[in-house]
């Protein structure tokens, strides 16, 4: 009997090829190769924050708060990229996958017929950069959400 929770406990802690956090993905999500080298680069977060202003702002503000114009008809609201607490607990599989299918329940919708994975990834790129920044991290242009454009009455 023993040996028998002994080969569960082992069983338990032996990788399963993805990580807790992804079980719940379908299968072809969970071992999707995730290019850190690529999220990593200036480029792909520019091509990113473009993609965004065109396709997220409006839901999730220019700020990636979950503020844009239409949140406040939307629920639930749009998810706010700023948050720390969601930023940690989220990893760049899961962002993709949301950013693909959509969220069922919501108004998020899926982009894989609008986007291509390149630009899906350059996205995830995009929205890890959206999390506050410790003091002295570095901050790029290209990561930094631009301030909206000025309208006629403030011209």
């Amino acid at each position: 009997m023993r040996w028998m929770r002994w080969a569960a406990l082992a069983a338990s802690l032996s990788p399963s090829g993805c990580s807790l956090g992804d079980r719940d993905l379908p299968r072809a999500y969970r071992g999707l190769d995730v290019p850190a080298e690529r999220l990593a680069s200036r480029d792909t977060k520019a091509q990113g924050r473009a993609i965004f202003r065109e396709h997220c702002v409006l839901c999730h503000g220019e700020l990636g708060n979950g503020q844009g114009v239409r949140a406040r008809d939307l629920s639930p609201q749009p998810r706010n990229f700023t948050d720390p607490d969601w930023q940690a607990r989220t990893d760049a599989r899961r962002i993709y996958y949301a950013i693909a299918e959509g969220r069922p329940g919501t108004a998020m919708p899926s982009w894989k017929p609008t986007l291509n994975p390149s630009e899906i990834w350059s996205l995830v790129a995009y929205v890890r950069t959206l999390a506050p920044r410790a003091a002295g991290a570095e901050d790029s242009d290209a990561a930094r959400p631009a301030a909206p454009a000025p309208t006629d009455r403030e011209r």
